[in-house]
């Protein structure tokens, strides 16, 4: 585990911020209660390592979530010891060491699934000796606790709600569940941990509900037809990749046996928790057109018991097999992670077959935007009387992070996300601005005129346009358009301006 750690700090400090990591950077800049995509805390943490050094450096504001990702492993691995033994404890931490989304993803960028993570299994820990049939000493000190984990994994990330909801569960459905109900702790805990989703309802009060709209239209995107068979093969392959090809099935495997009316406490305790965000989001992909796989992450991780447990008993019979399939992940990974990073940092894997970045190369979305502050003429973007306008919330988070916090940003209506609501008052004083976008190669010119086009009445040109090359380590991969604009009207539009725009939506 410390060899990976060490491995994920490193990787930390090399690899680009990606846009959701961008964008909770930026947007965070903006102290808020809540955010439009997610509950305050999972963009919190990167925003106070900020502010505290003073740098937006991709090490200082991944470090929060690069060490929740160790600790979430200790827990795992004391949760899994207390129900299983130190045996299938092991197997659990390697597993979950290993698998794509929690090493890199989960346990590295400045995403909610980082905090999320902890903090469930935290909760899960402080109570799981209650659940478990055992009597262990301060028992209500051990449900406050819990209380206070869940409440911060519901400033995290919504799908802390199915975690209360499988909790409720365990507590009316077992033996030891119904025992605890008898006593203060689970009304303590429930009680505390709804505190965390105040910020939450106090900020879509003042905002009209928008991220509870936002996020069941994700999820309810049917698009005219009833099932997306399609879109369910590809969570479930996408699930496969984040969990890893050989550990999935056998997760899958264990929540199914484990469901069994003779399993025992401890199966049943870990089922209820695994399966319920993995058949909701399942279900999810097959009547919505659009869902993502990472969405029923938080139900495998409580999977991995189970197959800590379920690796344990193989190795008993058969010890080099588990062994063998393990050092396979150890070293793929790994690799796999250290050669995004050469790739988007130097081209090395394109560059000697290509003069340029190809449509399947790395682009726009994968690197940093360092043209904009390193090349001569892009200069005047951070000039003192400057803003910079974006065409949308993915270009808009890429710009912004490259110059900074003291250059203001808006972003077009049509999707600004949290942009919307940032409601920079420097630009009301601003008046040299610039629209910024990213062109695809051999694309320029029409790629340009969208760009024109989407400025619509709010803004209009102000000069001759020119293009800036993005290169990684000279490997050219995008060219940037910088075009001068002038507010067509006096002052930006207001966030109810913004709202009543015929062009503005607030789902993707």
């Amino acid at each position: 585990m410390g060899t990976f750690l060490i491995l994920r700090i490193g990787l930390a400090a090399v690899i680009p911020l990606s846009i959701d990591e961008a964008y909770a950077v930026v947007v965070s800049r903006s102290h808020s209660l809540s955010y439009f995509d997610h509950p305050p805390l999972g963009f919190a943490l990167g925003r106070l390592m900020a502010d505290i050094t003073g740098c937006e450096c991709r090490l200082f504001v991944r470090l929060p979530y690069v060490v929740l990702g160790s600790l979430s492993a200790l827990l795992l691995y004391d949760l899994t010891r207390l129900a299983y033994g130190a045996v299938a404890a092991f197997w659990a931490v390697a597993w979950y060491t290993v698998a794509p989304f929690f090493f890199i993803s989960a346990g590295h960028f400045v995403v909610p699934d980082g905090p999320l993570n902890f903090f469930l299994l935290a909760s899960a820990w402080a109570v799981a000796p209650m659940l478990l049939g055992k009597a262990p000493r301060h028992a209500l000190l051990r449900w406050t606790v819990a209380g206070v984990a869940l409440g911060l994994a519901l400033m995290s990330k919504y799908q802390a709600g199915l975690f209360c909801v499988s909790a409720l569960l365990i507590l009316l459905s077992t033996k030891p569940g119904r025992a605890e109900l008898a006593t203060p702790g689970p009304w303590v805990a429930g009680a505390i941990a709804l505190l965390g989703l105040l910020p939450v309802v106090l900020w879509n009060m003042n905002h009209g509900w928008v991220s509870f709209a936002f996020q069941s239209g994700r999820g309810l995107a049917a698009e005219g037809h009833l099932l997306h068979p399609g879109n369910l093969a590809i969570t479930l392959l996408g699930q496969a990749a984040y969990v890893w090809p050989a550990t999935w099935p056998i997760a899958i495997g264990c929540m199914w046996s484990a469901a069994r009316k003779e399993a025992s406490v401890a199966d049943r305790f870990f089922a209820l928790i695994a399966v319920l965000p993995v058949v909701f989001f399942g279900l999810a992909a097959l009547f919505s057109a659009h869902s993502l796989p990472h969405w029923s992450m938080s139900g495998f991780l409580f999977a991995f018991p189970l197959v800590g447990q379920w690796c344990g008993r193989l190795a008993e019979r058969r010890p080099g097999l588990p062994r063998v399939s393990f050092a396979i992940a150890a070293i793929v990974v790994p690799l796999l992670a250290v050669a995004f990073a050469v790739q988007t940092t130097t081209g090395a894997f394109t560059r000697p077959f290509h003069e340029r970045a190809t449509k399947f190369d790395i682009n726009w979305q994968l690197v940093d935007w360092s043209a904009l502050t390193n090349d001569a003429q892009s200069s005047d973007l951070s000039g003192s009387d400057a803003y910079v306008v974006a065409a949308d919330w993915m270009q808009g988070a890429r710009i912004a992070h490259a110059l900074g916090p003291n250059v203001p940003i808006e972003v077009l209506p049509g999707d600004p996300r949290h942009f919307q609501f940032m409601d920079d008052k420097r630009l009301d004083a601003r008046s040299t601005g610039f629209l910024v976008g990213a062109l695809n190669f051999g694309k320029e010119a029409e790629r340009e005129k969208e760009y024109r086009d989407s400025l619509g009445r709010i803004f209009v040109p102000n000069g001759p346009a020119r293009h800036v090359t993005q290169s990684v380590a000279g490997f050219p991969i995008f060219e940037i358009l910088i075009l001068p604009i002038r507010r067509s009207s006096p002052s930006p539009p207001t966030l109810q301006d913004r709202a009543a725009s015929p062009d503005s939506r607030t789902l993707p």
